[in-house]
């Protein structure tokens, strides 16, 4: 299984129909403060949100299945600091999301995960004895 992860700095209506595996830019920084979001990718399927929130404002972080809006994972803080590890290898293919709100401010990063074989053709060595020995 693959992933890929994007990110977008608002929340853009699920029912807006995002075209999810088509990169998107980063928007350019209009101001010198840190984004209050951050997710990193700490092993193959696991993802670490991270979020700030000095003013303690009602925060929120869920992953929603995108294709039926579903909440796989929700957690809800006012603390200045909060978020968790979260590990999707179990999660079927498909589109995701992490929604990550703080106050009235909506984050969207969408994730694709997808499976893929790769086809390989492997030559092994055979001996000469066992050659002549077939004839």
């Amino acid at each position: 299984m693959k992933t890929r992860i994007q990110t977008a700095p608002r929340l853009v209506l699920l029912a807006a129909g995002l075209s999810f595996g088509a990169s998107l830019p980063a928007p350019a920084q209009t101001s010198s403060r840190p984004q209050p979001v951050c997710i990193d990718q700490v092993g193959p399927f696991t993802y670490l949100v991270r979020v700030s929130n000095p003013t303690r404002l009602q925060g929120e972080v869920q992953l929603v299945k995108m294709s039926n809006n579903k909440v796989l994972y929700q957690q809800y803080s006012r603390g200045t600091v909060f978020g968790n590890r979260l590990n999707v290898q179990e999660l079927a293919d498909g589109q995701y999301a992490f929604l990550v709100k703080v106050g009235k401010q909506t984050y969207n990063y969408t994730l694709d995960i997808h499976s893929s074989r790769d086809r390989v053709a492997r030559l092994g060595s055979v001996s000469t004895t066992a050659l002549a020995a077939a004839d």
